[in-house]
């Protein structure tokens, strides 16, 4: 009896330890790691000030001064600074007839640039044909090949890697990859993934003269009850590079990075809304004290300013005085 007594206790023991032990498996391959990122910093030749946006909005024949005092008076009070960027195209006043080898450029030029540095980072630890799971995100451009394939075949990735494009699913298209990347990477042991967010505007900018169309060209800020320091990392973002779209979330964690708000044990909650209307959200947690500054190293000591007015308000402030069209900003 007391030998069935102590079998039983040793299976029990047994089977409670395999259980601890495939739990603990199962939440280890369940994790995702951050392992790093790059958020690309166009050249200073494609940089926009806001006497560049008038001189814009001042070439297009089809607008009227109600439409003129409309944009002019969005851009001034939108919180967009003076170094953010555009599109080759409209830079060489081409907004109007765009081509599809604009668009193509305008992501080349991205992928040339971000993902190499991205790959150069790692010391050489991390290099194309590692990559198991490839996702990219792309809301208003979707070509044949895909931007995928372009950046599997530019970078001579695997032939098995499994490559995901996603178009159509708007600002918050960054965290909708990352699920997907992180799904993927489930199915597979020590695996990497890749994953590109980045938006494409040279064939997207609207010339017409429906004001609810207008706005697609601009960002507002959403008002979540946050104070001014919860805030700070968002707003000084759409300062600096405008409307960076589904990538904004990386250029703010960026951001915090480079001020040194980032040490271990911390939590970050990333939060995006978009078309749809969706919200996503996802968790991370520090491992290790961040100090990168990326993309904001030339100028975040800079940040913030003590004004973030337009500098260009007194030579456009005539456009508050006059009764007419509202925006809420």
């Amino acid at each position: 009896m007391e030998l069935l007594l102590l079998l039983t206790v040793l299976l029990f023991a047994h089977a409670v330890t395999y259980l601890a032990w495939a739990a603990a498996v199962r939440r280890r391959q369940s994790r995702c790691y951050l392992l790093d990122y790059v958020c690309y910093k166009p050249s200073d030749d494609r940089k926009v000030t806001t006497e560049m946006a008038g001189a814009l909005i001042e070439r297009n024949p089809r607008l009227g001064l109600s439409e003129y005092r409309f944009l002019l008076r969005v851009i001034v009070g939108s919180g967009i600074g003076e170094e953010t960027y555009s599109p080759r195209n409209i830079v060489d006043s081409r907004e109007d007839a765009p081509t599809h080898q604009d668009a193509v450029e305008e992501m080349d030029a991205f992928i040339d640039d971000a993902i190499a540095d991205l790959f150069g980072k790692s010391g050489g630890l991390i290099k194309p044909r590692d990559v198991d799971v490839l996702v990219v995100n792309v809301s208003m451009f979707s070509p044949a090949p895909s931007i995928a394939s372009r950046i599997v075949r530019r970078y001579g990735m695997r032939e098995d890697v499994a490559a995901y494009n996603l178009s159509g699913m708007g600002c918050s298209a960054g965290l909708v990859s990352l699920d997907l990347a992180r799904n993927a990477l489930r199915t597979r042991r020590n695996a990497t993934a890749l994953v590109v967010s980045t938006e494409s505007i040279a064939p997207n900018w609207y010339p017409g003269t429906d004001k609810s169309m207008m706005l697609g060209n601009m960002l507002f800020r959403r008002s979540l009850g946050l104070d001014d320091g919860d805030v700070e990392p968002a707003r000084m973002t759409l300062h600096r590079w405008g409307n960076t779209s589904a990538s904004s979330l990386w250029y703010v964690l960026s951001y915090m990075e480079a001020k040194g708000r980032l040490r271990r044990g911390d939590r970050v909650l990333m939060v995006t809304f978009g078309s749809g209307f969706k919200c996503n959200s996802c968790m991370w947690e520090v491992k290790g004290d961040m100090a990168d500054k990326g993309a904001w190293a030339d100028c975040v000591d800079d940040y913030p300013p003590a004004n973030t007015a337009n500098p260009y308000m007194d030579k456009f402030g005539w456009l508050n005085d006059v009764e007419g069209d509202t925006v809420m900003l």
